[in-house]
């Protein structure tokens, strides 16, 4: 496969993930918060947000794929003793700590998983709330701390 594809597909991924997340944390999650706790669009907000974190985490699989391809194919020059290389331990460690983040958000806390059976299926608890909200905010600025290393490291 041409280097120009991995490098198109890599960045479709970045786009689709960054591009989902900043989707949900500005448009979607404060349309859950004006509306009221038993109504539909909170319902339609959590089963968005289920479908996200499929898109989500296929984006960073191909992330992960495409990366590692590339850095592979980079010979000497992914090197820690460059410059270049440096910069590259530095998006890899930014990464590294939204992919964790991510993590944390989608399997532990885990705010669109579906409420028990006794509770309203709109039903969502202000404090899981906020800490999916914070810690989505986190990934979004790692993410974004990632393109921009990213941005640096295409012009060494």
């Amino acid at each position: 496969m041409p280097d120009y594809l991995i490098t198109w597909i890599h960045l479709a991924a970045a786009i689709t993930l960054i591009g989902g997340l900043l989707f949900s944390q500005f448009v979607l999650t404060p349309v859950a918060r004006k509306t009221p706790a038993d109504s539909k669009a909170r319902e339609i907000v959590r089963l968005s947000g289920r479908r996200f974190r499929t898109i989500a985490w296929v984006s960073l699989i191909i992330l992960i794929l495409t990366g590692a391809y590339q850095m592979l194919n980079e010979s000497g020059a992914a090197r820690i003793e460059t410059t270049w290389g440096v910069v590259l331990m530095l998006k890899l460690l930014l990464f590294v700590i939204a992919f964790g983040l991510l993590l944390i958000h989608d399997f532990i806390i885990d705010p669109y998983a579906m409420p028990s059976k006794d509770a309203s299926p709109a039903s969502v608890s202000p404090a899981v709330s906020a800490r999916a909200d914070t810690l989505q905010k986190a990934v979004i600025a790692m993410t974004l701390a990632v393109l921009l290393v990213a941005s640096y490291l295409s012009r060494i």
